[in-house]
């Protein structure tokens, strides 16, 4: 790394020092994706990076990675949909580091399928998930601030949809709108406490989470878009990029808050976005297929 590398690491989007003093920040949903990407950025900062998810075996490639980036992992299982997971992880998490300055509230699914469709069992899905994860992470994170009286940060992510709802993918636009309800009203809650809120707002992005699709459902899905005559360009950012957005936030100076980000791809009309959608997919499956084939070996 030069040394211009180094300073930008050290010094944050802002070009200045964010160390102020050793955070500790938290990243639901980190195991892969999004969420590992983030706590990989992090990690360059030289922060402690607690890691949750479900997925606990690959929590262990996102600590590994974290580390190599000059972070401290600290990882432990985490299910947002239980509340009881929740309040283990924090209050754990407060025994052995101290209240967490900054949580990141990534941990999201998403399935395809008009809602005249879609199964009981995906709809409470993604609401236990998207919705009521958030609120119980947020809810245990800003107790601690409280209690500690510590200037902290609360991230959500959120997604493009809520401005343009996409057809056979409106629950998920639905708790994201939800999500972004809650972090408006939040800011307003905790104002005056020193408790930054940032909604960090995506179009498509590079990543796992599509990696559950199925063929049938994404043809159903363009087809909707063609009969409804919806045109959208499906360019992709990368991980990295939402990373960084969220860096951009929790590295604001005291005194400066940054209440919404929006990241998105670039438009080039010539690309095909059946195709677009198409290469993604399989790009999200094969970075499934080579991590569980590196730990296979």
């Amino acid at each position: 790394m030069s040394d211009d590398e180094s300073r930008q690491v050290s010094t944050g989007a802002w070009g200045q020092d964010t160390d102020v003093a050793p955070r500790v920040a938290v990243v639901t949903g980190a195991s892969a994706g999004i969420g590992r990407a983030i706590a990989v950025g992090l990690g360059e900062l030289g922060w402690t990076v607690a890691i949750g998810a479900r997925r606990a075996d690959r929590l262990e490639e996102t600590a590994a990675a974290v580390r190599a980036a000059g972070g401290t992992p600290w990882s432990h299982p985490l299910d947002v949909t239980d509340d009881a997971s929740v309040d283990a992880f924090f209050a754990d998490l407060e025994a052995e580091l101290g209240p967490a300055h900054a949580v990141v509230n990534n941990a999201g699914v998403g399935y395809l399928g008009a809602i005249a469709e879609t199964t009981t069992e995906r709809l409470r899905a993604a609401v236990d998930t998207n919705l009521l994860g958030a609120l119980y992470c947020t809810r245990a994170a800003t107790a601690a601030m409280l209690r500690a009286g510590i200037a902290g940060d609360v991230v959500f992510i959120s997604s493009d949809s809520i401005q343009q709802p996409y057809p056979h993918m409106l629950t998920y636009g639905a708790t994201k709108a939800a999500i972004e309800y809650l972090a408006a009203g939040l800011d307003v809650e905790l104002g005056g406490t020193g408790i930054r809120v940032t909604t960090v707002r995506l179009g498509p992005t590079v990543s796992e989470f599509n990696t559950t699709w199925t063929d049938e459902d994404m043809i159903a899905f363009m087809h909707a878009w063609e009969r409804l005559g919806i045109k959208q360009d499906f360019n992709y950012i990368p991980a990295e990029a939402v990373a960084h957005a969220v860096i951009t936030a929790l590295s604001a100076p005291r005194g400066t808050k940054v209440s919404l980000l929006s990241v998105r791809p670039e438009v080039t009309r010539s690309a095909d976005p059946r195709q677009m959608w198409a290469d993604a997919a399989d790009q999200g499956r094969s970075r499934a297929r080579a991590s569980r084939d590196a730990k296979g070996r």
